[in-house]
C-alpha cells in the first residue's frame, strides 16, 4: 500500500465555489448540507490533499453529481482530478431525464476525461434505480467496464421520497449480471435487505460511506465479518470504506473502522483492496 492505508470510495465535490455558486442555489440541497453539518466543511483542493495525506488516504472518488435541480459539471471534477491525477479519481453523474445525451457525456468523461466510474442520486429525479431510463447507463457502463454508484436507503432531503430501496438494486443486478453496481450509504435504514442483495450477486457491493463507522449496522458488521453460518454471507471482500467527504472526517473515520476489531485482512480489504479491485485502481 505504499505509505496509504486507505481508498475513500465518495466523495463530493464540495469546494468553496462548488458550495457557493451549485450547491447554494437549491434552498432543499443546502438545507440538507446544514443539518448535517457539512455546509461549514467546503475546501479548497490543498485542503483536501492536507487532510488526505494527515488520514493515510490515498485516493478519493469524487464525483460530478447531479440532482437535476442542480449540477456540478464534469468539468469541474476534471480540473481536480488533473491536479492531482494521482491523488483524485472522478465520477460521471447521471442524469435520466437525457438518456442519449448523457450517455455521450457519461462515455466521454471515461474515454476522454479518465473518469473511473459512474454515480446517481435517485431520489432528485423520483425515479427508483430499476427504471427503464436508467438501462441505457447502465449497458454503458458495462461496454466501458466500469462501475456505477448508486445511493440507496433514505433520501436525505425532507421533501424527497426515498427512490433507493436494496430491492430494485436486485432488479437491476438480475438485468445487467456483469455491471458492477456499488450501493453507495449502505442503505440505511434497510442494511440487511442491502446485504442480501450483496450476498445474491457477484457484482453487487456494499459502499460503507455517508455514516460512522460507530453507527454501522449488526447486520452489516456480521456479514464484513463473516459470522453467519452461510459461506456465501461472508463480506470481506464486498463491502467498501468511505466518508462521502466531507460528511466524514477521514482521520476520524479510519480510527473507528480500527476500533471494530475486524481481522487485519478483513480490515486492508475494506480500506483499500476492495475498492482499488473493483475501480480497476
Amino acid at each position: 500500500m505504499d505509505g496509504y492505508q486507505a481508498i475513500d470510495l465518495v466523495g463530493l465535490p464540495f469546494t468553496r465555489s462548488v458550495r457557493d455558486e451549485i450547491y447554494a442555489t437549491n434552498a432543499e440541497l443546502r438545507e440538507g448540507f446544514e443539518r448535517s453539518a457539512m455546509w461549514a466543511r467546503a475546501y479548497d483542493p490543498p485542503e483536501l490533499i492536507a487532510e488526505m495525506d494527515e488520514a493515510g488516504v490515498e485516493r478519493i472518488l469524487v464525483a460530478a453529481n447531479t440532482g437535476g435541480e442542480w449540477e456540478v459539471p464534469y468539468e469541474v471534477v476534471v480540473d481536480l482530478v488533473q491536479a492531482h491525477p494521482d491523488r483524485i479519481s472522478g465520477q460521471a453523474g447521471i442524469d435520466p431525464r437525457d438518456v442519449m445525451g448523457g450517455v455521450r457525456r457519461l462515455e466521454r468523461a471515461v474515454k476522454e476525461y479518465g473518469f473511473v466510474g459512474a454515480h446517481s442520486y435517485p431520489h432528485w429525479f423520483q425515479l427508483p434505480p430499476d427504471d427503464s431510463r436508467y438501462y441505457p447507463f447502465y449497458a454503458k457502463c458495462c461496454e466501458l467496464e466500469v462501475p456505477v454508484q448508486i445511493q440507496v436507503g433514505k433520501a436525505w432531503q425532507r421533501f424527497k421520497v426515498n427512490m433507493g430501496h436494496p430491492a430494485s438494486i436486485d432488479a437491476v443486478a438480475v438485468h445487467f449480471p456483469e455491471l458492477k453496481l456499488v450501493g453507495i450509504h449502505i442503505g440505511y435504514p434497510w442494511e440487511r435487505e442491502m446485504v442480501a442483495v450483496a450476498a445474491k450477486h457477484p457484482n453487487v457491493f456494499i459502499g460503507a460511506d455517508g455514516h460512522h463507522p460507530d453507527d454501522w449496522s449488526p447486520e452489516l458488521l456480521d456479514y464484513l465479518r463473516g459470522t453467519w453460518r452461510d459461506p456465501m454471507m461472508n463480506g470481506a471482500e464486498k463491502v467498501l470504506w468511505g466518508t462521502n467527504h466531507p460528511a466524514l472526517r477521514m482521520h476520524d473515520a479510519l480510527e473507528a473502522v480500527g476500533r471494530l476489531g475486524l481481522p487485519a485482512q478483513t480490515q486492508r480489504k475494506l480500506l483499500y483492496e476492495n475498492t482499488r479491485r473493483v475501480y480497476d485502481l
